[in-house]
């Protein structure tokens, strides 16, 4: 546990919901009306209370919501403050079980780490529960994986090799140039399905661990782009800096740094005549 990797994870968790709830305001009707959210008999606890606060709530409101979130997370990447993101995570929670008809992973792995990012500050939190916190959110990610790997292993089109072939055969998603390589499919349906049930023990080690974590990124990032689901894709990658350690932290700030100082000299560079 160390601050590099928190300051880098917490960018990562409010940088994604910037961009999530810039998608659903710039989506408006089709991100919340064709959502409906019918209520749960059986509901109890938070979740009824939840339940109960968002089923009244109309369009306009949950665009005024959508909008305070941007805001806020945006805040919060300038400047962390705990009782903000208190009611940043809140706030996500109304918006995400209101819209749980067009949620995915991607959108419940955040409401859960929105709330460990949270808990992790340094300055509000004692040490204990910033530790605890911090564990919760790496062993949180490796859970999903676990989880996603075990239910994979209950069916039979991961197991066969067919699941990316049937993927690629749906006109629904922009995989159909895989449609005619049935042996492609193949070795990346069983390439995902090991990554998935490997990665929770890779991570645990610096060589695996690299190796594990650049795969994902890849691999996500081509589920983000080809599947069209970015906010599951780039939810999984932002997740990954808490799997960080420092150094490679440092690495990637200097990188970044690197990269905007060179677009900003080359933009603000004058041009020069080419006759002179």
């Amino acid at each position: 546990m160390n601050a590099a990797t928190i300051r880098l994870f917490h960018a990562g968790v409010y940088g994604w919901l910037a961009l999530y709830m810039l998608a659903v305001v710039l989506l408006g009707d089709a991100a919340w009306v064709s959502a409906p959210v019918p209520l749960l008999a059986s509901a109890s606890g938070l979740f009824a209370f939840l339940q109960d606060g968002v089923s009244g709530l109309v369009p306009w409101s949950l665009f005024v919501i959508s909008v305070l979130l941007l805001v806020l997370s945006v805040a919060m990447i300038q400047r962390h403050r705990w009782w903000l993101g208190l009611l940043v995570w809140f706030l996500f929670s109304m918006v995400t079980h209101r819209m749980w008809l067009a949620s995915n992973g991607g959108i419940e792995l955040m409401e859960n780490m929105l709330l460990w990012s949270d808990l992790m500050s340094g300055g509000t939190s004692t040490k204990r529960i910033s530790y605890f916190a911090f564990w919760a959110a790496r062993l949180q990610l490796l859970l999903v994986y676990a989880a996603a790997a075990a239910h994979k292993f209950t069916g039979t089109t991961w197991l066969d090799g067919s699941a990316m072939l049937l993927v690629a055969n749906d006109p629904a998603f922009h995989l159909q140039f895989l449609a005619g390589s049935p042996l492609v499919c193949k070795l990346i349906t069983w390439s995902t399905l090991a990554f998935m049930t490997l990665f929770p023990l890779a991570v645990w080690w610096r060589p695996s661990r690299r190796f594990f974590l650049i795969t994902g990124a890849l691999f996500h990032l081509c589920t983000a782009i080809f599947m069209d689901i970015p906010q599951m894709g780039l939810a999984f990658i932002a997740c990954y800096a808490i799997w960080l350690q420092e150094e490679e932290v440092q690495v990637i700030e200097r990188r970044v740094r690197s990269l905007f100082a060179f677009t900003w000299n080359t933009a603000s560079r004058p041009s020069q005549d080419p006759s002179r």
